[in-house]
């Protein structure tokens, strides 16, 4: 009980030193985007010529590798996006 109660006492001090650091705020970002299935995002990909050749818009919870990109849309169907030394993929954050 005294350990959880130290743990407890220290996370709590620590939680302010982190409220402005980018690492705290991709964990804010993280856990709105689990409960909340997902964040309006802007995906699109480019090809080597630095035209889009795919643009979707939507709110989006998304998984990357270095070779593709995994999303499932609001109507529940996943998406798998695989790219190659000449293609470029963007996933921006929308307001």
């Amino acid at each position: 009980m005294r350990k959880k109660f130290i743990t407890g006492v220290v996370m709590a001090g620590l939680i302010p030193m982190l409220t402005g650091c980018a690492s705290w705020s991709r964990i804010g970002k993280d856990i709105h985007s689990e409960v909340s299935n997902g964040l309006k995002r802007d995906i699109k990909v480019y090809n080597a010529d630095g035209k889009i050749i795919m643009e979707e818009k939507g709110k989006f919870d998304i998984k990357h590798s270095s070779r593709s990109l995994q999303y499932i849309d609001q109507q529940n169907n996943k998406h798998n996006i695989y790219f190659g030394d000449n293609t470029t993929v963007t996933v921006d954050e929308l307001k």
